[in-house]
């Protein structure tokens, strides 16, 4: 279980991590706040992607 709940986690921090590994991002340059703004936007992006879908899919919307 504890092994499910590390994945759940590194699933979500994930972007954010990859992106500050790729910048060069040391935590003297606030890695927690690009991780952070990173992995926001990346969700946010997903999520709407995610509604345009199931909104485009309901019968009032064809």
């Amino acid at each position: 279980m504890a092994r499910l709940g590390r994945f759940i986690l590194w699933l979500f921090i994930a972007p954010g991590d990859i992106l500050s590994d790729r910048l060069g991002v040391t935590k003297d340059q606030n890695r927690d706040l690009v991780r952070m703004l990173v992995n926001s936007l990346f969700w946010i992006l997903i999520v709407i992607i995610g509604l345009a879908i199931w909104t485009s899919r309901m019968p009032a919307f064809r």
